[in-house]
């Protein structure tokens, strides 16, 4: 799945990795939920000290092959560092994944020094532009949903730019910045469909439960649907995060 993910859904969420990096000032930085590495590998790049965590020991090895710095494996809520270590901490993607956001957002702020940033991502509620792509191949296909996946009410935060600030405020953080980051994904029909097909994402987990036949005719809805919209072989879709940076308070 590490692969896939590199192949596909990796070059995604490298549409934020310049933002993040250039929101988070400071010598010492903490990237959480590292993928692929690219945005630990650019913290280094830019002179930092930089430590890279993530809970898949799949995607600790991918993050090792490109971070000149530690790699290491650890999951939200719970990091393996002291308070206060890093003047910086990135979240790319990450609170919309775990267990406990609440819990999550206040780990981040913990381990990093007061005054210094946490910056963190989240997909928003509404759909993608290659979500909707995939759901109208799952549809055609006969696709069987998969079991709900979503946070007890206690737990769950609402997934827009208001609701991470929100989450961010509660972990005692100084929201400085709010707001929708937008880009345009590009990126071919069969890299987008092998990530799909790899298990990455709810889609792709969804897609392999399903029988073989299944599979093959939403893969063959799909690159007839994809197909129609490409310029040369490239989907071009745009695409939408919510994004917080909080300072950390005294």
């Amino acid at each position: 799945m590490a692969d896939a993910y590199r192949e596909s859904f990796g070059t995604l969420c490298a549409g934020t990795v310049e933002r993040l990096l250039a929101d988070t000032p400071g010598s010492s930085h903490l990237d959480v939920g590292s993928g692929t590495g690219a945005l630990a590998a650019g913290a280094a790049a830019i002179g930092r000290t930089v430590v890279a965590v993530d809970a898949d020991p799949e995607m600790v090895a991918l993050s090792s092959a490109t971070v000149p710095g530690s790699v290491v494996q650890g999951s939200l809520p719970c990091l393996p560092f002291a308070d206060g270590t890093f003047d910086a901490v990135t979240a790319n993607f990450v609170i919309n994944q775990v267990s406990d956001p609440g819990a999550a957002m206040g780990e981040l702020a913990r381990v990093v020094r007061p005054g210094g940033r946490v910056a963190a991502t989240i997909w928003p509620a509404e759909a993608a532009a290659w979500a909707s792509l995939v759901a109208g191949a799952f549809d055609a296909a006969g696709v069987v949903p998969g079991a709900s996946s979503r946070l007890a009410a206690e737990l769950d935060f609402e997934r827009s730019v208001d609701g991470l600030r929100t989450l961010a405020r509660a972990a005692g953080l100084e929201a400085i910045t709010a707001t929708e980051l937008t880009w345009d994904w590009e990126i071919g029909v069969d890299a987008l469909w092998a990530g799909i097909a790899g298990g990455v994402t709810t889609a792709g987990q969804t897609l392999l439960a399903q029988t073989p036949e299944v599979r093959t005719a939403a893969g063959r809805e799909f690159r007839e649907a994809a197909t129609a919209i490409t310029c040369s072989g490239t989907l071009r879709l745009p695409s939408t995060a919510a994004y917080v940076v909080g300072r950390v308070l005294p």
